[in-house]
């Protein structure tokens, strides 16, 4: 029987830049902010005026291995679960009438059609 090797804590294998944006599927302009948090760290992402379908800037974070990785959009009470590894360098976080969820992708937006 084999085990599971625990991770180590502290910066992720690869070191490379990890970046997250929102995207509103609401139907009215986004107010407040989203938050990313993991082991003591916080990084703040402004979506006051975000209009619906569009992405805001981008904003980078910095996952660290062996810790989890919560997001969080100031208008609802929820936090978000979604762990970021080196093979994923994209987080999206989409806000809609539902609420805010996460999605990671190591394909830069820079190379999406639509």
């Amino acid at each position: 029987m084999r085990r599971k090797e625990k991770a180590r804590k502290g910066a992720t294998k690869s070191g490379g830049k990890h970046e997250f944006f929102v995207v509103n599927l609401t139907k009215e302009e986004l107010k407040g902010h989203v938050l990313w948090k993991s082991s003591g760290d916080e990084i703040k992402l402004d979506v006051n005026g975000l209009e619906p379908g569009k992405g805001s800037l981008r904003k980078q974070f910095y996952p660290s291995c062996g810790n989890r990785n919560y997001w969080c959009w100031s208008e609802r009470d929820r936090e978000y679960q979604l762990n970021c590894y080196d093979g994923y360098t994209y987080a999206i976080v989409t806000i809609s009438d539902y609420g805010i969820r996460v999605l990671a992708t190591d394909t830069s937006p820079d190379t999406w059609k639509w």
